[in-house]
């Protein structure tokens, strides 16, 4: 059984992957040039993944397997389930890790140096003292991880979101850092040295005895939250490969969304709305900001209980530990945002729009989520308690470690999901249509060659 992947590509140019409607049909195909940093991402998953439960060099790819020490160097995982798992000293210098799942496994002194990982979950893993030089970890989901005295020197952080990390003494010299979301993270006695830093949130992370000597600066949002080195705009660097024909992705696929945003400027901080300052560490409790264009906005640790975005486009958005309680935000547009450890309880979701979104460890109990579209988000070590998820569409979602007691499932799709070590309450599903998808003990519910 395969597990869905994370992006769907163009029927006609990439083999035919799925997706669900996102945008309108009079809108136009995007093209994807090499450079782009999605482009290596929608050629790999176009080539097809590993099956979970498959076994490469004797190592099995599955929730709670066991493949310390194993040997994958070089080898094609794309989208590999391996979460839950005991991965320490694994062996895979060069491997394709594109949309691969790591939740919840300890990875501590393994060998992924030159890993090909755009789009890699890492949430809750152990990756201290991990060799991931030169790494392409573009996109990726590495927030809430363990990886003090990680080698990332060179690596390719572009738009990653490392939020609550620990990095302490981590080696991140000529890395690209460029647009990563490192809000709250521990980056005490890194060597940041020659790092790009274009864009980089670093609202509230710790950096004491950190070096910086030589890193490059521009409208980056520095600890205490101001903007270092403020611009118009700053350059969007290339990652990945520079060479290949353009892709050509239509409005019907879930990315659509992302691509279209990618490359214009994030809302400066300091802008003012309806009398609500839009920068991190806001304070605009009951703001009226429904109907705003505030994407790429840095709100991190922001307090703004009860506030009203409805229809608000937040496309990129760091509301990470930030608090929404009670919010309304009906019919908003998250794709892409990141929502780490946010405060959620009691808000009102209904037909949000949150593809991709990153809301790690994020507090939705007793939220309403009716129709959230929710497909490929990173939702784990979330908590669901009470929550009313009906017609939520949570396909291929990473949601191991989910706390679903006593929510609300009636029509929510969990095709292709993952909800390895969750806790779901009885009776389950409770109405939700299971397809491929992985449970809390690792086993496949409903095993189909593919789910409609």
């Amino acid at each position: 059984m395969r597990r869905g992947l994370t992006i769907a590509a163009c029927a006609a140019c990439l083999s035919g992957l799925g997706g669900a409607a996102s945008a309108s049909a009079a809108q136009q195909p995007i093209e994807v040039k090499p450079g782009n940093p999605f482009y290596f991402l929608i050629k790999s998953i176009a080539t097809g993944g590993v099956d979970v439960g498959q076994v490469v060099n004797g190592c099995r790819l599955a929730p709670f397997t066991n493949c310390a020490g194993g040997e994958l160097s070089g080898q094609p995982l794309v989208g590999a389930t391996v979460t839950n798992s005991g991965l320490r000293g694994l062996q895979a210098r060069r491997a394709n890790l594109s949309a691969a799942t790591l939740a919840y496994s300890g990875v501590r002194g393994a060998n992924l140096r030159r890993a090909k990982a755009p789009s890699i979950v890492t949430s809750f893993a152990s990756l201290a003292r991990a060799d991931l030089h030169h790494a392409q970890l573009s996109l990726g989901a590495l927030a809430l991880t363990g990886a003090r005295g990680i080698d990332l020197s060179r690596a390719a952080l572009f738009i990653a979101d490392l939020s609550g990390s620990n990095l302490r003494r981590a080696g991140l010299r000529r890395a690209n850092l460029a647009g990563a979301l490192a809000a709250g993270t521990d980056l005490r006695g890194a060597d940041l040295r020659d790092a790009d830093l274009t864009v980089t949130d670093l609202h509230r992370a710790r950096l004491g005895g950190a070096s910086l000597r030589g890193a490059t600066y521009c409208n980056t949002i520095m600890p205490d939250g101001h903007v270092r080195h403020k611009r118009k705009r700053c350059p969007t660097p290339k990652v990945g490969p520079r060479k290949g024909e353009p892709l050509e992705i239509p409005p019907e696929l879930p990315v659509y969304t992302l691509l279209k945003s990618y490359g214009r400027p994030p809302t400066p901080p300091g802008t003012r709305i309806n009398g609500c300052v839009i920068e991190p560490s806001a304070s605009c409790p009951d703001a009226r900001l429904d109907g705003s264009h505030i994407r790429g906005a840095f709100l991190s640790y922001g307090h703004l209980p009860r506030a009203d975005l409805r229809s608000a486009k937040l496309v990129f958005a760091n509301l990470a530990f930030a608090s929404l309680r009670g919010a309304d935000l009906r019919g908003a547009d998250l794709a892409g945002a990141s929502g780490v450890r946010t405060r959620l309880e009691g808000a009102n979701l209904g037909a949000v729009q949150m593809p991709f979104a990153n809301l790690v460890g994020a507090k939705l109990d007793g939220a309403d989520l009716t129709a959230v579209d929710a497909e490929q988000a990173n939702l784990s070590g979330v908590d669901f308690t009470g929550a009313n998820l009906r017609e939520a569409n949570l396909t291929s979602a990473a949601l191991s470690g989910v706390e679903l007691t006593g929510a609300e499932l009636s029509g929510a799709n969990l095709s292709n999901a993952v909800l390895s070590g969750a806790t779901l309450g009885e009776p389950f599903p409770r109405g939700a249509v299971l397809c491929n998808t992985v449970m809390p003990d690792g086993s496949i519910a409903n095993p189909q060659s593919s789910c409609p």
